[in-house]
């Protein structure tokens, strides 16, 4: 539907039908002599002839007042003028349905990918609602119209016997060879008249004034016929694009609504699996710290040979005190923004061969990252329970912290990738980012 030359993705401009010498022509012509520096050297040089034809001027023996061989120049001005504006009216005729053409093709891609999208969202539904869409809606009934609707072209609206005679006139007339028809024989009666050939209308040519006067109202009625033709295909386009709006965002709506609906559940199933991945995290701390305890405690048996009374057994989550199980959820919390402050992440197990061992530099940051967050919890619980109070006590930042006091949050912060392992997870290495904190 559209011209090949064309490219199907720029929008369609008026200088996209001028594609011919002739119509390259009409628009110079267009541009020249549509322009206010012409109509003021129009009415300079009239206003000029007048005042050299009056009784003392040069021209009065010439062509004296009522100036006829002026009125006849100003006929076939205006004689030629009318078959430009016809030619100017078919171009804006062919760009306007070009433009229909290439609104409605858009359109009827942006509703594809709308239906596209909403059939995303109907499967997203049956996933997260187990087979139930949570929204019945139906699609704007425009969009089934649209789809068998041509785009409006404004030989579409030449419907009675008369606009299709003033389509056909406008057809034939609005082009540069009928500009130059009536050019040449404008140019061949003068000569003719003056060369003595023809006897019939003689200088000023007072009968070619009279066909030019009928020949302009002829066309200027066919203009505004063709005017009303362009305003009601115009008028159709307006509604069509007015509907294809309102079918766009009604979807759109839809999407939102949907969208909502969605985002209730995903909320729900988040905090859900959260809880569940903190809690899966935080045994895996408690069971991995409470072996290596264990391990600790049966070494120091062996070596002083003074068995602890509870040397014997591992104690297990169940039996730990409240605070101390809320304590290993909070640090498993922090466990995925440590991670990504070093430029990884916590993905379900999936293959080993990925499994990774943290370098010195990231042990550093992970266990330097803890222990501030610690620190901070630490000094905000001891101020809101003594507002104002210095305590000596306060822990050193770990910056100034001795090595041996570091050694316990460094062994801490290699044992991450065995408790997220022990929690059915593992740590994969993505693209660092900024502000890692070392």
């Amino acid at each position: 539907m559209t011209s090949g030359s064309h490219d199907a993705h720029a929008p369609v401009a008026l200088a996209d039908e001028r594609v011919g010498v002739n119509d390259a022509v009409a628009a110079a012509v267009t541009r020249s002599v549509g322009s206010m520096p012409a109509l003021y050297l129009v009415l300079v040089a009239f206003t000029g002839y007048m005042a050299l034809g009056t009784w003392w001027g040069p021209l009065h023996r010439l062509d004296p007042y009522p100036f006829p061989f002026l009125l006849f120049l100003n006929n076939v001005a205006q004689l030629v003028l009318c078959l430009i504006i016809l030619v100017g009216q078919r171009v804006l005729s062919a760009a306007a349905d070009r433009r229909s053409v290439q609104t409605y093709e858009n359109t009827e891609a942006i509703f594809r990918q709308v239906a596209d999208l909403q059939a995303h969202l109907d499967r997203q539904d049956r996933v997260l609602s187990r087979g139930l869409s949570l929204l019945e809606t139906s699609p704007h009934p425009w969009i089934e119209q649209h789809r068998v609707q041509d785009p409006p072209q404004a030989a579409d609206q030449a419907v009675s016997l008369n606009d299709r005679i003033a389509a056909w006139l406008t057809t034939k007339l609005g082009s540069v060879w009928a500009f130059y028809l009536a050019a040449a024989t404008q140019v061949a009666w003068i000569l003719l008249a003056v060369a003595g050939i023809q006897h019939f209308d003689p200088y000023p040519f007072l009968f070619m004034s009279f066909l030019s006067s009928l020949a302009q109202l002829v066309f200027m009625i066919v203009i505004m016929v063709g005017q009303d033709v362009l305003g009601r295909a115009g008028d159709r386009r307006s509604e069509q694009t007015f509907l294809d709006a309102q079918a766009v965002l009604h979807e759109c709506l839809r999407m939102k609504v949907r969208l909502t609906a969605q985002d209730r559940v995903l909320d729900s199933l988040t905090g859900y699996v959260t809880g569940q991945v903190t809690e899966q995290l935080a045994q895996a701390m408690h069971d991995t710290n409470e072996r290596v305890a264990h391990q600790v405690r049966v070494h120091e048996a062996m070596t002083t040979g003074t068995a602890p009374v509870d040397a014997h057994r591992l104690r297990a989550w169940d039996e730990l005190p409240p605070p101390d199980r809320e304590r290993n959820r909070v640090q498993a919390r922090r466990i995925g923004e440590n991670l990504a402050a070093i430029g990884c992440f916590m993905v379900p197990h999936f293959d080993s061969a990925l499994d990774l061992a943290f370098d010195d530099a990231e042990v550093r940051s992970l266990a330097g990252l803890e222990y501030n967050r610690w620190m901070e919890e630490k000094i905000a619980a001891r101020q809101a329970d003594s507002p104002g109070s210095c305590d000596d006590a306060t822990p050193l930042p770990w910056e100034e912290l001795p090595d041996a006091a570091r050694v316990r949050h460094l062994q801490a912060a290699r044992r991450i990738p065995v408790w997220v392992a022990r929690a059915g997870f593992q740590v994969l290495r993505g693209a660092p980012e900024s502000g890692t904190g070392r």
